[in-house]
């Protein structure tokens, strides 16, 4: 019976629980179902001018609460404000309806001067990159307007002749950093003539660069702007005795170094010493590693070549082998020469060599230089010159594991190029075109491009060679800037007659748009004219 009692006791709690929770879910229905809030506003006058009072008219049909922002840190609550800009220039007013962030309107408002002035985003622009000028007149009466812009020779747009512009509005970009720059305008309104000036400061802003291997010099950096590209500095790094190839990848520099003693026949590199290495350097510390040398071996056991992915780094000896070690910053030495070819199958960092890949009486000859080694597509390419001549294509299943002196089938993949001795070679991954220099046969020495399949190859450049090994050895195809460059280093005899009757015959880095048709573009440009380099690559971490 008490338990009976206190149920009953406690009922009209209950009742009156039960309301409220009717209550609160209709409350949450009614606002559910609510029309949502289009805010809106006017202003006036339409041309304000600083100092002026502007009234802001509240257009918003249902709200109960206002926050207006006014672009230069001024707020208010009101539904109808009044505000002054104290200063002229473009602002961005916003009005947010019960302070609800789905209820919010922005528009513009400029705020004129009584004497015009020149409007920029920012007192300070960056190298290289463009930034708009326009003028806030103060034009009620639409008096004819007419524009007389002066800058400095550092300025450069379209619109600008000589330094001098008279457009209202146009896009700028400045090709000197660190600098203060001075634009001067001189403007008539209607009967009334106005000279005003503007400071500004030009800042500097990272950039992709190219890399250039100086023969026993530094590593060069030039930057790469989308409006132009600035003159090539010197680095810290040393690029060593013939640095033919070069790779930067994510914030590291691999230097291949083929050592003093090069040549594209090997009866010259008997008996000589080699002083060669593959070397890293950190970007970010300065931090430089020998990861091999063969300072304890022939210089034909120099590195002529390689490439770099995330897990491996290859290279290649003077002809016979590709070697392969992983990427994980482990040094390996000096080079371990085994004696004879046969037992150096047996190093670690073995990899491939030429007479086990089913090529040997195909063209893949002993004794030929070895010009370049890549992958594609779980392909590799491995780049001859002299008269093993071509680009022969082979994957990890296609090295046969027994020493064949003859024998065997050449991989599926099959050579290409077999016409030309190549010296290096790039790959266009995205339009499928792979970019080569021809040393041999004569007719044909310059630089080439065709399809990744090797036909329909089309010579772009025929710049002459001086000797084989020291013909164009840096290549990189670069699809931001939609351009391949290369390393031309021009034959010492060519007097100056001839180069102007030739002038893309010069030395330099070279380039041209990247093929993506039949139709190649032949229009040569220097991105650095008169260095002289050998590897080349492409920083792409902004600096």
């Amino acid at each position: 019976m008490k338990s009976s009692k206190r149920f009953e006791k406690n009922k009209p709690m209950k009742s009156i629980l039960n309301l409220l929770l009717y209550a609160l879910l209709c409350s949450v229905l009614i606002t559910s179902c609510k029309t949502p809030i289009d805010p809106d506003f006017s202003y006036s006058p339409e041309m304000p001018k600083a100092g002026e009072k502007v009234t802001f008219t509240n257009l918003t049909e249902e709200a109960e609460y206002w926050n207006w922002t006014f672009g230069d840190g001024g707020k208010s609550t009101t539904k109808n404000p009044t505000y002054i800009f104290k200063k002229p220039g473009v602002y961005d007013v916003t009005l947010m309806a019960d302070s609800n962030k789905n209820y919010v309107r922005t528009k513009q408002i400029t705020i004129y001067d009584t004497i015009p002035s020149i409007y920029l985003e920012s007192d300070t622009v960056q190298y290289y990159q463009p930034a708009t000028f326009s003028v806030l007149v103060y034009n009620p009466y639409s008096y004819d307007v007419s524009y007389e812009w002066t800058f400095s020779s550092n300025a450069h747009g379209v619109d600008i002749t000589a330094g001098q512009a008279t457009a209202a509005s146009l896009s700028v970009y400045f090709s000197k950093k660190d600098v203060e720059e001075t634009v001067n305008l001189h403007i008539t309104v209607g009967d009334s003539v106005y000279d005003i000036t503007k400071k500004l400061f030009v800042e500097d802003v990272p950039a992709r660069s190219i890399l250039m291997a100086q023969k026993n010099g530094k590593i060069l950096r030039q930057r790469m702007f989308e409006n132009g590209l600035e003159a090539y500095t010197e680095t810290n790094i040393q690029a060593g005795k013939h640095p033919f190839y070069i790779q930067a990848l994510s914030d590291k520099l691999y230097i291949f170094d083929a050592g003093t003693s090069v040549s594209s026949l090997k009866s010259e590199l008997e008996g000589k010493t080699g002083d060669g290495n593959i070397r890293v350097i950190d970007f970010q510390t300065g931090n430089e590693k020998e990861i091999i040398h063969n300072r304890n071996v022939g210089a034909i056991h120099g590195f002529y070549n390689g490439f770099v992915d995330v897990d491996f780094i290859y290279w290649t000896d003077f002809s016979e082998f590709i070697y392969k070690t992983p990427n994980n910053n482990a040094l390996l030495g000096g080079f371990d020469w085994r004696g004879d070819e046969d037992s150096q199958t047996d190093v670690n960092y073995y990899m491939v060599k030429t007479n086990r890949l089913g090529y040997f009486g195909n063209g893949l000859n002993k004794n030929q230089l070895s010009t370049g080694i890549r992958k594609y597509d779980s392909h590799y390419f491995w780049s001859k010159g002299g008269t093993g001549k071509g680009i022969y294509r082979f994957t990890v299943t296609d090295i046969l594991s027994q020493n064949v002196t003859g024998s065997g089938t050449p991989p599926a993949a099959g050579s290409i190029l077999n016409d030309y001795a190549i010296r290096a070679f790039a790959l266009d991954h995205i339009n499928q075109k792979i970019y080569f220099s021809v040393t041999a046969p004569e007719e044909s020495v310059g630089f080439w491009v065709a399809n990744i399949s090797g036909t329909n190859a089309i010579r772009i450049d025929n710049a002459p060679m001086s000797t084989p090994v020291d013909y164009i050895t840096g290549i990189v195809v670069d699809n931001i800037t939609n351009r391949v460059y290369w390393s031309y280093r021009a034959p010492e005899e060519l007097n100056e007659s001839y180069l102007e009757s030739n002038p893309t015959h010069r030395t330099g880095v070279k380039s041209v748009r990247l093929a993506r048709s039949i139709n190649i573009d032949k229009e040569i440009i220097y991105f650095a004219s008169d260095v002289a380099v050998y590897g080349i690559t492409i920083d792409e971490e902004p600096k």
